[in-house]
């Protein structure tokens, strides 16, 4: 095997002797490498984040300053053919940790549903660029880069796979960087990736099986084997993994040696494939979505491998792309042949995402904004053409080129993710994150915070009731606020001037909420293996009610999340009261209404309602056999609830948060309206002026506040009334003591009632109630009235505010 390929100065041969195996010299080279590499990288994206480039860019432009200073250059005790072979292991280890960390994270009902858009978008950019490649090749043949081709059926091959192929660790990296993987774009992007490297990985297979049977018939067969295997290792990973769990129930990780055997089984799956001459890669992300997410396993994997891969390994991989850069070899006749070859690459993947926008109703600037991301290369094209090279498919000039194709092409993408992430960011702010306005095929996007495990069984409960697929339910992020160190050490100081028991001293935040954190993954766990539901706990060191108003903010941002439950900070007592026990929590639940990028619903728990359960356990778990009757058929139901409707935005939200409760089988919906009776009309009632108004002209000019309601009540009526699925009623109330009376009459009779905020109802509804909208200033007078209520029977109540766009003026 030749010395170096890449690195055109010859080495002292009395400074170069090869030894086996790494020495500590190199070793030691190795490490200066890495923490150059960190360092310089960092530094970069110091410079780059505000521009909104991914680390990965970073992390290759620091590749190459580390390989001209000549870092690369000064390790010399190992035979290679260049600097790709040198850390061949090394890269193998990224990419299936790496990927089996995609699989893990990856939001299977999401990618469910985005199935038919992501297979139509790589089959269309997968064939316009094989079709390109093929033609290119034919001519290309007999020279290539003034070197005689072997074949040109295995030139144009090799090309084909070189030309279509996606480096999915690249593109995942890019999107995870960047908080793109929520989006549905996002999505679609990265499972195109991964279907393009699949598609890759097995045209590259089946180049190197078409070489071993030239070589030996009999080593055909290791591509059974391995698919063999695979799948019999995939069989088990659930009940395996479900044992571990069982073994360790009620912890946040598993024992050590329990983690170690499974890091060890996840290496030992995904080199399997390697060592028979095939990629991991599909096997280690096969892995990872079979992996079960409930439960201890999943969290001690992910904690173990996450700071390591992506503090090192990834960044040390993308490094080595930038690394293969050799300024001492550059020269026009390698600079123009790699340009080309990315161009080339660009424009597959453009004319086939053009193809894929027209069929998918894709606009085409995002489309060709995906054709570049999906032009990045990776490990697989470097195999490609070390197996081209060896067979002598093309020139040592020709992989020159070839690499730097492949450097600019994994640049040029950082521009385009960059316009990606402004433009995603831009459709989240200026759209109406409301129920109201979503469309009945969209996904609802959902998000919980709680500062204890005590209330998160209610959140999680509705959650539940409001989800009727939940194989099509995208993830519902968990925010945990727990108390972090300096609060327990504030507590231990006050605790030593007084007479209550001292508390032992702060190792780290994480160690002061361990207690908390472990009560909550219990809750989680439990929530996600009843209801099929994915829950993301995401665990956030409590701190001022100002910093975590935005760290709440920032999350739902972040998820993209349409709509955020939380407690409100009203709990019951046993006496039936509700009373703010801390202050903290309702500044929190203040700051969140004010700040929140989608629209909010406070939940005020009464979970010693006497009349009958709360929501507290999963419905697959309720051993209850109480059911009540549903208000428009005699069917039993496990949950009566009612919506009140005064008119606004915030009550149309409550309205439509309850229609899609209505159409869980097990809840009962009444929705009560309340008319002024100076404006009442006893012959013509509200829904048919609706219908009139609905069928009559005036499209032409906006619509104010009352025209608006009254559709909004004509649609629910159609859909839902009238179908027998919810009851419609319309109270005429004359004074504010007939609001109050009506009110109040609900206890004993829903175990929830849903209301709007308001700030915004018809202000003749509200004349009188001045006592109860001052009282109940951050909730608004209707959920003051419910929760001044200290009946027993009084169900829990649900206060939402809907999401309101802020007009930004274009610069």
């Amino acid at each position: 095997m030749g010395r170096v390929s890449l690195c055109s100065e010859d080495v002292d041969p009395l400074v170069w002797t090869p030894v086996p195996g790494i020495a500590v010299d190199t070793l030691f080279l190795l490490v200066i490498q890495a923490l150059a590499i960190i360092l310089v990288s960092n530094l970069f994206h110091s410079l780059l984040r505000r521009y909104n480039q991914p680390n990965a860019i970073s992390q290759i432009l620091a590749g190459m300053v580390v390989g001209g200073m000549g870092l690369r250059n000064a390790i010399v005790h190992i035979d290679v053919d260049n600097v790709e072979d040198m850390y061949n292991g090394y890269i193998a280890a990224t990419r299936i940790l790496y990927m089996f960390l995609v699989g893990l994270e990856t939001d299977i009902a999401s990618l469910r549903s985005t199935a038919r858009r992501c297979v139509a978008f790589t089959y269309a950019t997968v064939a316009a660029s094989l079709l390109l490649a093929a033609i290119v090749s034919s001519g290309m043949y007999g020279s290539m880069m003034h070197s005689p081709v072997r074949t040109p059926e295995m030139l144009a091959a090799t090309l084909m796979v070189a030309l279509t192929n996606t480096s999915s660790l690249s593109v995942a990296r890019i999107a995870d960087d960047l908080k793109l993987t929520v989006t549905e774009n996002g999505r679609l992007l990265v499972s195109a990736a991964i279907g393009t490297n699949i598609i890759c990985v097995i045209g590259d297979g089946v180049l190197r099986s078409t070489r071993m049977a030239r070589e030996n018939s009999m080593d055909v067969s290791q591509g059974f084997v391995a698919l063999t295997g695979v799948g019999l290792a995939l069989w088990l990973v659930r009940p395996t993994v479900t044992r571990v769990n069982q073994r360790n129930v009620g912890q946040h990780h598993v024992r050590r040696r329990d983690l170690a055997f499974m890091i060890s089984a996840i290496w030992i799956v995904g080199n399997f494939p390697q060592k028979l001459g095939f990629d991991g890669l599909p096997t280690s992300f096969a892995l990872g979505l079979v992996f079960p997410r409930e439960g201890p396993a999943a969290r001690s994997v992910a904690d173990a491998l996450v700071p390591p891969v992506n503090g090192l390994l990834v960044p040390f991989y993308f490094a080595t792309i930038g690394m293969r850069m050799n300024f001492n070899t550059m020269s026009g006749a390698i600079i123009l042949p790699g340009v080309l070859m990315m161009l080339l690459g660009l424009v597959g993947k453009a004319i086939g995402a053009a193809v894929a926008s027209a069929y998918l109703n894709i606009p085409l600037c995002d489309a060709l904004r995906f054709s570049v991301l999906l032009n990045v290369k990776g490990h697989v094209d470097t195999m490609n053409m070390q197996f081209a090279k060896s067979e002598g498919v093309w020139a040592e000039q020709a992989l020159y080129a070839m690499i730097i194709g492949n450097l600019a092409s994994t640049l040029v993408a950082g521009p385009a993710a960059a316009v990606f992430v402004r433009k995603e960011k831009e459709a989240y702010a200026m759209t109406h994150q409301a129920l109201e306005s979503l469309r009945e095929e969209a996904e609802l996007r959902m998000m919980t915070c709680s500062h204890s495990a005590h209330s998160m069984p209610a959140l999680l409960s509705l959650v539940e009731l409001m989800v009727m697929e939940p194989d099509k339910q995208p993830a519902v992020q968990v925010v945990h606020l727990f108390e972090g160190g300096h609060k327990r050490a504030a507590a231990a100081a006050a605790a030593a001037s007084s007479t209550t028991p001292y508390l032992p001293p702060i190792i780290d935040e994480y160690d002061a909420g361990r207690e908390a954190i472990n009560d909550m993954n219990t809750v989680v766990d439990l929530y996600l293996r009843s209801t099929g539901i994915a829950f993301q706990q995401i665990d956030v060191v409590g701190s001022s009610a100002s910093r975590d108003v935005d760290a709440v903010c920032r999350c739902a941002g972040e998820a993209r999340a349409a709509l955020l439950l939380l407690p409100c900070y009203r709990e019951q007592r046993y006496d039936g009261k509700m009373a703010c026990r801390l202050e903290e929590r309702r500044e929190l639940n203040v700051g969140v209404l004010a700040k929140a990028p989608c629209t909010v619903g406070l939940l005020m728990d009464r979970p010693y309602r006497s009349s009958g359960a709360s929501f507290q356990v999963p419905t697959s778990v309720d051993t209850s056999t109480s059911t009540l009757l549903h208000p428009c058929s005699d069917r039993a139901v496990r949950h009566v609830i009612a919506a009140v409707f005064l008119g606004g935005a915030d009550d149309r939200e409550a309205v439509s948060v309850a229609s899609r409760l209505a159409e869980n089988p097990n809840i009962g919906l009444t929705v009560f309206r309340f008319v002024k009776l100076s404006t009442y009309d006893t012959v013509t009632s509200s829904t048919s002026r609706a219908a009139s108004s609905a069928a009559g002209g005036g499209l032409s000019r906006p619509f104010n506040d009352a025209e608006v309601d009254e559709r909004f009540m004509w649609r629910f009526y159609e859909n839902y009334a009238a179908t027998e699925m919810a009851m419609y009623v319309e109270k005429v109330v004359e004074s504010p003591a007939d609001v109050v009376e009506t009110l109040d009459a609900m206890a004993g009779m829903f175990s929830l009632v849903i209301v709007g905020r308001g700030g915004r109802q018809p202000k003749e509804l509200l004349i009188g109630l001045d006592e109860w909208a001052e009282a109940g200033r951050e909730l608004g007078a209707v959920a003051e009235i419910l929760a001044s209520n200290t009946s027993m029977e009084m169900g829990s109540v649900l206060i939402m505010q809907q999401h309101r766009v802020l007009v930004q003026v274009p610069r």
